[in-house]
């Protein structure tokens, strides 16, 4: 047994539980609960946050609890490290794109422990990071979704978020500063090279770059979410009126992108927990994947969710699928023609999709349930985390110690041009609202 801490970003928002958050979470505290631990939990808000300073009150909270290890998923949470001697650990749930508060990392890279979902994720946190190759450990996902026997509702479900809304981006920005052909060819470069490779840093990308419009304009950080948002809208408008359903964030039904396909095919009520989406893939003939242009290698933690379900998985070819499933073949797309051509396939063929579908829960089962991943933890860290008796399990929201709402976000200005970005917004700003503008 051991006591356990771990904090999270939870962008659920719209729940009327007051504790709901992803299936992945729920399953992992679940798992660490049923197996004897004692769990101190916290989640926050704020997907943007980086943390300063831990507040006192905060800090003696969680030494009061006094963990044998800590989790920090995406590291997003204060730093620990002055303060805790146990087991730091980085657990990856995105990609080392979306990890927080890098500079703790990067100033005492040895004090930490990394769990990586992705092989790529394993070279780009010891290259740029420096971390010991000895304190990274691949991972895999899990899922507890179980098969149970549903009325066919769906033929395709989709279960993600739409990433982007419907205020000004980036190529709206660089589109105002008139430019010129030459640069509106080299900004669709930049583009270019980040759907390649979208860990590219600004000085990798600006290197061959002399307009100060496409300088000014182009974030590197934005344009990656914009991608992965075109990609979504394409493949899905692909596959639409083949049995298309869509649950997920609420800027599917409000965002300006014109597509009824879509829109019409949201379903607004919330799907959060492990049981909701365990129902919906079980009522689905298929559960199509469309990952972050940044999952060239690893995966989603949703892959393991459909497989172990009665749907069958529609995807992206993933680099880390013959590392973890090599002998199955699974209906692979690139593109929304190749989508649509997929599902066809499946939902003209029923004996063919039961097949995948068996073949895949076989794997899961055997593979890639909670009792799997624990096994791979306990060893790494040698530290048991069994016991016969279940323990306390303490989940609480980061503002019942620090006030997390918009007004007192901490989103750092790194350097004097943004903060003079803010100071001329902040001003305009305040002389467009009194004069009834905005």
């Amino acid at each position: 047994m051991a006591k356990i801490f771990l904090a999270f970003y939870n962008g659920i928002k719209e729940s009327d539980k007051e504790y709901a958050m992803p299936p992945f979470f729920e399953s992992f505290i679940k798992g660490l609960k049923e197996n004897g631990n004692e769990i101190f939990a916290i989640m926050h808000p704020d997907w943007q946050a980086n943390f300063d300073t831990i507040p006192t009150n905060l800090l003696n909270e969680i030494k009061n609890f006094n963990p044998d290890v800590i989790f920090l998923f995406n590291n997003s949470f204060y730093n620990l490290t002055p303060y805790f001697d146990c087991p730091i650990i980085v657990y990856e749930v995105d990609s080392p794109l979306y990890y927080k508060n890098i500079e703790n990392i990067k100033s005492n890279p040895a004090r930490y422990k990394f769990f990586v979902s992705a092989s790529t994720s394993a070279d780009i946190i010891h290259n740029e990071f420096k971390v010991p190759k000895k304190n990274i450990i691949q991972v895999p996902y899990f899922t507890e979704v179980k098969a149970q026997n549903t009325k066919n509702l769906y033929n395709i479900s989709f279960i993600g978020s739409k990433f982007r809304g419907p205020h000004k981006n980036l190529y709206n920005k660089f589109m105002e500063t008139a430019p010129s052909e030459d640069e509106r060819k080299d900004f669709l470069n930049l583009i270019s090279k980040l759907e390649e490779n979208p860990f590219l840093t600004e000085e990798e990308l600006f290197k061959d770059v002399d307009s100060e419009k496409i300088k000014q304009t182009f974030d590197p950080y934005e344009a990656v979410f914009l991608l992965s948002d075109y990609k979504r809208i394409n493949v899905l408008s692909a596959v639409a009126n083949l049995g298309l359903n869509i649950w997920g964030n609420k800027r599917w039904a409000k965002d300006a992108y014109n597509n009824h396909e879509l829109i019409l095919r949201y379903h607004p009520e919330p799907v959060f927990s492990l049981e909701d989406n365990q129902f919906i893939y079980n009522s689905s003939k298929i559960g199509i994947n469309i990952g972050h242009i940044q999952a060239k290698n690893g995966f989603p933690w949703r892959i393991f969710d459909v497989m172990a379900s009665n749907a069958c998985l529609v995807t992206e070819y993933h680099g880390d699928f013959k590392k973890y499933f090599p002998k199955l073949e699974l209906p692979y797309f690139s593109n929304g023609w190749e989508a649509r051509e997929q599902c066809k396939k499946l939902l003209e063929n029923e004996n063919y999709r039961l097949d995948l579908v068996h073949q895949a829960q076989e794997i899961v089962d055997k593979n890639y349930r909670f009792k799997n991943i624990l096994s791979i933890i306990e060893d790494y860290l040698e530290i048991n985390m069994h016991d016969t008796k279940e323990k306390e399990c303490r989940i609480a929201k980061l503002d019942q110690w620090v006030n997390t709402g918009k007004k007192a976000r901490n989103k750092k200005l790194k350097t004097l041009k943004d903060k003079l970005r803010y100071k001329i917004w902040s001003h305009y700003n305040k002389i467009l609202k009194k004069k009834g503008i905005i």
